[in-house]
């Protein structure tokens, strides 16, 4: 296996990296989606809740220790958003030999693979962003006669799919 100094990013989007070593274009999902999700949600939540327990505080409209228990409740979600960026950046930072690939595309066999799935022709494949339902993100999928397949889950937060689509369409091409 080629060491990972010899892989060529073709594209990252943050939770989506596509890379090429020359023979193999490997497509890794960083499993980040959720975590990112969440990272926001708890943001979020920390600075409306601590900045309600400031507010109440400060002008004493309330009790007193309601404030403060708001304000320690802010002060202990902005600790867990920073522990789960923090997750999130050491996903990121892994070499691309710790990552599991959810699909391959081999230049040289002329096969496209993705785990669980059959091995099949690369010029039987193509990529495309397709809606979700529920989610402002579109998902990355692969259709070929075998079904389609969704290779990535699109999300605002982790950055989405933007345009591997089309990177991968061009691989597929012979690009």
């Amino acid at each position: 296996m080629p060491d990972a100094t010899e892989n060529r990013i073709l594209a990252d989007t943050g939770g989506l990296l596509v890379s090429d070593d020359g023979r193999r274009v490997v497509v890794i999902d960083r499993r980040t989606g959720g975590l990112s999700t969440l990272a926001f949600v708890l943001g979020v939540t920390a600075l409306v809740v601590g900045g309600f327990g400031l507010v109440v505080t400060l002008t004493g409209l309330l009790p007193g220790s309601l404030g403060i228990v708001l304000l320690g409740a802010g002060l202990v979600l902005s600790v867990v958003t920073f522990l789960i960026l923090r997750a999130i950046r050491e996903r990121r930072a892994q070499p691309l030999a710790a990552c599991r690939p959810v699909a391959v595309l081999d230049r040289k066999l002329g096969l496209f693979s993705y785990p669980d799935g059959p091995l099949l022709p690369i010029d039987q494949v193509r990529f495309e962003r397709r809606l979700q339902i529920g989610s402002s993100s579109p998902k990355l999928v692969a259709v070929s006669p075998a079904g389609t397949r969704v290779i990535k889950r699109g999300n605002p937060f982790d950055g989405g799919v933007a345009r591997v689509d089309e990177v991968l369409n061009e691989v597929v091409r012979g690009g």
